[in-house]
């Protein structure tokens, strides 16, 4: 293989990462505090169609990806009443969140742009990838950082692991774990809103239907993959986005023998389910994890 080849399946696998590490960054802290997580799909799709919609009206960059964290850490208030308020089961919530997000995206985009499909096109000029590329690459640098900080040197980050793993104790030190287990699911939501707008400023122009593509899913399995273990998290990450990476390579490469597009596009998802399958983690989930 040669340098360039190399190079550029490096950068493609970083590139490909970014949107499902802001969700599994996200949902490491909604699982850790004991809230299976599976709406982490409707999360991205909300951010993704937000900031598109934004950045059109607005061209600011900034104003997109504020507006994508917000849209989602809003609709996160719809799964915490229901979970927390009404007592539903977690998971049934959040295959319903994502039946919402497709349902309620067309509908907006059709009163917004006169259309159910994609969004109109973003700047694409040298100079607005230049300033998304920086935009991009400061929003990850400081997500990673703030999260890290969060997970393990704040003392908001251990009450969170002890609401998944023992509520009594911190109701035992006037905590209320509801209130915790609301909060990282607040905070889920608006880190995963981010990646959304990544997904639709930065690896794409523009908003297009269920762009989202399993992302979500591929996220969570990062999280359960790595023992709800955040900088491990990140590594699986990295081999899910090096396999979205390798297929797309494939796609644009002239193999002897002919290998169906439909196959090479299932690689990822094949990687997701192999590593899950073979690759046990021995960590045990959260204790309190419903």
């Amino acid at each position: 293989m040669s340098p360039e080849i190399l190079l550029g399946l490096v950068l493609a696998t970083v590139r490909m990462s970014l949107p499902i590490l802001f969700a599994a960054s996200g949902g490491y802290f909604s699982e850790k505090s004991g809230v299976a997580q599976i709406a982490l799909e409707a999360y991205l799709l909300i951010g993704a169609f937000t900031a598109a919609a934004v950045g059109f009206q607005t061209q600011s960059l900034i104003l997109a990806y504020v507006a994508a964290a917000v849209a989602a850490a809003v609709m996160a208030q719809i799964f915490n009443i229901l979970i927390f308020k009404f007592k539903a089961n977690s998971i049934v919530v959040g295959t319903g969140m994502n039946l919402l997000a497709m349902g309620i995206i067309p509908i907006v985009s059709k009163t917004l742009f006169e259309s159910t499909g994609s969004t109109p096109a973003l700047d694409t000029s040298e100079a607005a990838l230049k300033q998304s590329l920086i935009m991009v690459s400061v929003t990850t640098v400081s997500m990673m950082a703030l999260c890290y900080w969060i997970a393990e040197k704040s003392n908001w980050g251990l009450q969170i692991k002890f609401a998944g793993e023992k509520s009594e104790a911190l109701t035992s030190v006037g905590v209320n774990p509801i209130k915790r287990r609301w909060q990282a699911v607040t905070l889920c939501a608006l880190i995963t809103g981010v990646g959304g707008a990544i997904l639709s400023t930065y690896l794409a122009s523009s908003y297009s239907p269920l762009m989202s593509a399993g992302r979500g899913f591929i996220a969570l399995a990062a999280v359960i993959f790595a023992g709800w273990n955040l900088r491990k998290a990140w590594i699986v990450v990295l081999f899910f986005g090096f396999a979205e990476a390798i297929q797309i390579q494939l796609q644009n490469m002239n193999l002897a023998v002919k290998i169906p597009n439909e196959f090479i596009q299932m690689l990822p998802y094949l990687a997701t389910l192999v590593a899950l399958l073979l690759l046990r983690n021995k960590q045990q989930a959260p204790k309190e994890i419903s």
